[in-house]
């Protein structure tokens, strides 16, 4: 049950939930249910979180683009890079999530057969690595999304965003909300039983599963959002989804923040991503 949030007809009630998942949730998972980290994934240094402000919202300070993307895994990546160029070069870019789509096929090596895979899923801190490797991302104009699997068309001379390093996040809430307003949106994972049908509000489910299966961007977060059914103001967290504008508060998501139960899993899988300013040839 999800008592707080406002739920609804969205563009979404006519798929089955096997279907929703198939076409709009693309995280992949290991054989034990829980999302894999790159070996020699780079663990976030412990943040001061004394000083931390009561809201924060990245979408107030320039950092965060508009539009969506069918990829979960690739929206979530790309959308944290421009987050990072922006703190870096002060430049908001829309970057190409199709480039990630087409030409990241990254494996984690301690996981036989788990490498990204278009449409067929992926995964944030591999993408990062992929990135890595390849030099950057283009912009989303020099190579447009176009919602299915394509052949690479990658050309590094127009690469505008680039990867210096990324970090995986330790599950304390505090750290999340101190390492999001030094180092712009997180890439999260989520579970996103309750989003199908979610048309605003604060989502704050009793049960929710812990198993991610869904990459979204985290943007910021708020000290007080009403709660009906509780007669209260709940903290909650700001997460810009991948399916546009119509869905949800114009593509955005509230959740219950500092409920100490990790809610749909949103805690398990944070990570974030510095960015070199790119030059382009």
């Amino acid at each position: 049950m999800d008592p707080d949030a406002v739920h609804g007809v969205t563009k979404f009630m006519d798929l089955t939930p096997k279907e929703f998942r198939r076409q709009y949730l693309g995280m992949r998972k290991s054989k034990n249910n829980m999302l894999r980290l790159p070996a020699d994934a780079n663990k976030a240094p412990i943040l001061p979180t004394s000083d931390l402000p009561d809201d924060f919202d990245w979408r107030d300070h320039g950092a965060v683009g508009k539009g969506g993307c069918g990829s979960c895994w690739a929206f979530s990546t790309a959308g944290a890079l421009e987050g990072a160029h922006f703190l870096a070069t002060g430049e908001l870019v829309s970057l190409s999530e199709q480039q990630l789509v087409d030409c990241d096929h990254e494996c984690d090596p301690s996981e036989y057969g788990a490498c990204d895979a278009g449409c067929n899923g992926g995964l944030m801190t591999s993408a990062y690595e992929y990135t890595l490797k390849a030099g950057g991302l283009e912009r989303e104009e020099a190579y447009p999304y176009t919602g299915t699997d394509g052949t690479c068309k990658f050309d590094k001379s127009k690469v505008v965003a680039s990867v210096s390093n990324f970090s995986v996040i330790t599950s304390d809430e505090d750290q999340i909300a101190a390492n999001l307003v030094k180092h712009g949106p997180l890439s999260i994972g989520i579970n996103a039983i309750f989003m199908q049908t979610y048309v605003g509000g604060v989502s704050c489910p009793y049960l929710c599963p812990k198993s991610q299966d869904h990459g979204v961007l985290l943007v910021g977060y708020g000290a007080a959002g009403f709660a009906p059914i509780r007669l209260k103001n709940k903290p909650y967290w700001i997460i810009k989804n991948s399916w546009g504008e119509s869905w949800g508060e114009e593509g955005y998501y509230k959740i219950c923040r500092g409920t100490g139960k990790n809610l749909c899993g949103m805690d398990t899988m944070v990570s974030s991503v510095a960015a070199i300013s790119v030059i382009p040839q």
